[in-house]
């Protein structure tokens, strides 16, 4: 890619996030998208090919599962790599209103693009969960399992924060709330691995 076009392609997501940031996910068309980058509809087609295959573009530049790097897997504690790996998770997803309003319409996108995310991300996953069963001496599906468990409700309790302050006696939507949780996901990892 030229240096002009990755320039382009900045200007365009960083559009998109602009969009979904400040008027939510439903004003996300090409001519919004448009007007906001100062790029032309045409030249958005072309390089995205149509506004799902935008919308993944940057659902991909942002999501964290997908921008973790294998080679970043450590070499010591495995609980503590486990416990880091959550929180850093819940930290981006709770300052990102426009990554959670994505994951919302990803739920319910069937496009090709965003099959190949998911695909993505599960091999990352994979992967990841391998490093912990090795490291850990516990089963694939256990650890597979406890890993399903706390991304989704991790992910659902981001997204019901902004809208539902409590949930379970927890208040999702304030930091003192999420360190409860975190202090959960590090006693669950502590007696899991």
């Amino acid at each position: 890619m030229t240096k002009d076009r990755d320039l382009t392609e900045r200007r365009i997501l960083d559009a998109v996030g602009r969009i979904v940031e400040c008027e939510g996910f439903e004003a996300v068309g090409i001519n919004a998208v448009a007007a906001e980058s100062g790029v032309s509809k045409i030249l958005i087609y072309r390089y995205f090919g149509s506004i799902e295959g935008l919308l993944s573009k940057y659902l991909e530049d942002k999501d964290f599962w997908l921008n973790f790097d294998i080679a970043d897997l450590p070499q010591g504690d495995v609980k503590m790599f486990s416990k880091q790996i959550f929180r850093t998770y819940i930290t981006m997803l709770r300052n990102s209103p426009a990554l959670r309003k994505l994951y919302r319409w990803e739920l319910s996108s069937k496009h090709p693009s965003i099959n190949d995310l998911r695909q993505r991300r599960e091999e990352t996953a994979l992967k990841i969960i391998g490093f912990v069963c090795d490291r850990s001496g516990e089963s694939f599906d256990r650890v597979a399992g406890i890993s399903t468990l706390i991304t989704a409700s991790v992910s659902y309790l981001c997204i019901l924060g902004e809208n539902c302050g409590v949930y379970n006696s927890l208040q999702i939507d304030s930091d003192a709330g999420w360190e409860k949780l975190l202090e959960t996901i590090d006693f669950m990892m502590a007696k899991s691995l």
